[in-house]
């Protein structure tokens, strides 16, 4: 009963399930993958150990029916001889391997149907594992995945309630706010100093032909 307890619980084991205890995917895959083995082992020595036991009780059944046609030879010997007392001896005798075989022949069905079970199990778990075995790099890797994303949405959900992104977007607009800034700044310093040079130049260029038109009107004026 242990046996198949334990076959049961690791045929039906759910690794998605316990993903959230495990420390190391990989390492409870090879956990499982050998205790599989284990068991199949543990489960193959039962059963063998049930298939000798079968064969024991087919070979008091060969005997019991080889009995039991001996006995009814001799009754009928014994009839035959006009033995009555003789023959009821052997029919009693007959009437005992009979009960005696019905009894040897239930416990053979019983027998039949537990290393039945027992092989089904066996191939449950020889499937699981086979199964474990070609899926466990996927297995593994989903395994760190899931890990993962879990606590990537716990961390989100931490900075979510401690109000620390609303902190981050205000440093985030003042970033901005300041970037704006220096580049206004930069813009405007840059077009006011250029704009500044160019009326001076040309602030200067009109005096000295203002300046050049009356030194002009002074000469004409001199030599007229």
């Amino acid at each position: 009963m242990k046996t198949f307890k334990r076959l049961r619980d690791i045929v039906n084991a759910n690794v998605n399930a316990k993903l959230d205890k495990i420390e190391d995917p990989e390492k409870m895959i090879r956990f499982m993958l050998a205790e599989m083995e284990e068991t199949l082992i543990e489960a193959k020595s039962t059963t063998a150990e049930r298939l000798a036991n079968r064969s024991v009780i087919e070979h008091e059944i060969k005997q019991a029916k080889e009995l039991l046609e001996r006995w009814e030879n001799r009754a009928r010997m014994a009839v035959e001889k006009d033995r009555d007392d003789l023959a009821r001896e052997a029919l009693a005798e007959k009437n005992r391997v009979v009960r005696r075989l019905t009894g040897l022949e239930e416990e053979l069905l019983q027998m039949q149907s537990i290393i039945d079970s027992m092989h089904e199990q066996i191939a449950k778990l020889e499937s699981k594992r086979e199964e474990v075995r070609d899926k466990q790099r996927m297995l593994v890797q989903r395994a760190y995945h899931a890990k993962e994303k879990k606590k990537v949405v716990e961390t989100l959900r931490q900075i979510n309630a401690e109000g620390t992104y609303r902190k981050f977007s205000e440093l985030e607009e003042k970033i901005e706010r300041m970037e704006a800034d220096a580049e206004m700044a930069g813009f405007s310093g840059g077009t006011y100093s250029t704009e500044k040079q160019f009326s001076e130049m040309e602030h200067d260029e009109a005096i000295e032909a203002e300046l050049a038109s009356m030194k002009a009107k002074k000469t004409k004026k001199k030599e007229s």
